[in-house]
């Protein structure tokens, strides 16, 4: 699926079909949505970290996967059990982003990944005009996002 994004300045950028990495703008749906396969050898470095036996680690953290030697991190609110949120509880976090698995550092934020543009359109809704302070706070991460667009496919 492909669209467009059209920039304050008038410029209009492609997404889709490609994963162009953005700036996470910490929606929190895919650790929502998803349950991130974690090896043994990163439960016993998480678990040593929080100053935890791996046993209880596994009894409070993780659920093995019927039919498969693996293991997903899961919490009992049926999200990640690491999936914090702000005051207002609009921003997502990681309370243990240093720390999180493979399959969590190779996740690559992307305005072609259908979650992303679900995050996106939770932030504005009845199609409001959202622009890049309504994403990141910082102009910091505007400036990185802008620069990733301008790496991207330019009409």
């Amino acid at each position: 699926m492909q669209g467009y994004l059209l920039m304050r300045d008038g410029t209009e950028h492609r997404i889709g079909d490609s994963l162009t990495e953005i700036e996470c703008f910490r929606c929190g749906i895919c650790c929502i949505r998803y349950r991130p396969k974690v090896t043994l050898k990163e439960m016993k470095r998480i678990a040593r970290k929080l100053g935890m036996s791996i046993d209880a680690f596994m009894s409070a953290y993780v659920r093995a996967v019927p039919t498969k030697e693996a293991y997903i991190l899961q919490s009992s609110a049926d999200t990640c059990p690491f999936l914090r949120w702000d005051e207002k509880d609009v921003k997502a976090a990681c309370s243990i982003h240093a720390l999180r698995p493979k399959a969590c550092r190779n996740w690559v934020p992307s305005l072609s990944r259908p979650e992303c543009r679900e995050g996106l359109a939770k932030l504005k809704a009845d199609g409001e005009l959202l622009l890049p302070e309504d994403m990141y706070k910082s102009g910091k991460d505007i400036e990185k996002l802008s620069a990733t667009l301008s790496d991207s496919e330019r009409i």
